[in-house]
């Protein structure tokens, strides 16, 4: 089992163990707390996993108002999202656009269907 250990000012050490349903970052950009999955940290192409700047669906919403998403944002965003084990949600995504690949979506498309990814995930936690 892998757990965190702080000492308090009072001496006492308190451990906590390490599980999926605990372990949380802070958004880079807005500094909200958000449930992590380290699977994904660990996975992630970064080369220091503990130094990884996470960022919470609504900032990335913020990003892709800014500037339109392309394919491979979308295909980026999708894989990470699989990743942490929404599959099933992603699988259903494709029933809604008409699509049985992310390549076959249209360019007009990519705001909506990287919406309904982020919405997936935020739905869930």
């Amino acid at each position: 089992m892998l757990y965190t250990k702080v000492k308090l000012k009072d001496g006492s050490v308190v451990r906590a163990g390490i599980q999926a349903n605990n372990t949380y970052a802070v958004c880079g950009e807005c500094g909200k707390e958000i449930p992590i999955h380290l699977n994904e940290v660990f996975s992630a192409d970064n080369a220091d996993p503990l130094d990884a700047d996470i960022v919470c669906p609504e900032c990335t919403r913020k990003h892709f108002a800014k500037q339109k998403p392309s394919m491979e944002d979308i295909v980026l965003l999708a894989t990470a999202i699989c990743r942490l084990g929404y599959s099933k949600q992603i699988l259903r995504l494709y029933d809604k656009f008409g699509i049985s690949a992310i390549q076959e979506l249209r360019t007009q498309d990519y705001g909506a269907y990287a919406e309904a990814l982020l919405s997936a995930v935020s739905d869930r936690n």
